[in-house]
């Protein structure tokens, strides 16, 4: 006789004894499908995830759980700004469950954002910023240029404006 034929299948409003609950627990986390343990135990999907919360070790939740680092989740939430994925397509991409996920790290993207720098306290710090802005912005030209000479390369089209063209009307 199997684990699973032990227990015979109860009725949806009985209550389940704690060991067969523990057992459709230690059959997930055996490597089980959920899918297979509901079919053969006829419970419902519910009720089994509620029994993994309930009854589940600590190393399979982490297992089953997918942590983003904060620099995983800058690069997503630019993703989403930026317009090059949608909710949906991110959801699916990165293996979220919640849009609600996605919406609450946009929140605290733009909340930090929003917070300005601190304004330097001496003529010294001010004019440190103002190099290190300055050094930012011509990275972010030369940037800039490279990639309008790659565009004009690789499609053998002139994108810049020539010096002696006449202004469009």
């Amino acid at each position: 006789m199997t684990e699973i034929e032990r227990f015979p299948r109860q009725a949806n409003n009985e209550n389940h004894a704690i060991a067969f609950r523990k057992e459709a627990v230690r059959l997930v986390e055996s490597g089980l499908s959920q899918r297979v343990v509901l079919q053969r135990l006829g419970i419902s999907h519910a009720t089994l995830r509620a029994w993994l919360r309930l009854y589940g070790t600590a190393v399979y939740s982490q297992m089953r759980r997918k942590l983003f680092t904060a620099t995983q989740k800058h690069q997503i939430v630019r993703v989403l700004l930026d317009g090059r994925l949608s909710e949906d397509e991110a959801l699916r991409k990165y293996g979220l469950r919640m849009k609600n996920t996605l919406r609450e790290w946009v929140a605290a993207y733009r909340a930090r954002e929003a917070v300005p720098p601190a304004a330097p306290d001496t003529p010294a710090d001010a004019n440190a910023l103002l190099a290190a802005q300055l050094r930012q912005a011509q990275w972010q030209i030369e940037a800039l240029h490279t990639l309008i000479d790659q565009a004009e390369a690789a499609y053998k089209i002139a994108i810049r404006k020539k010096g002696g063209a006449k202004p469009s009307k």
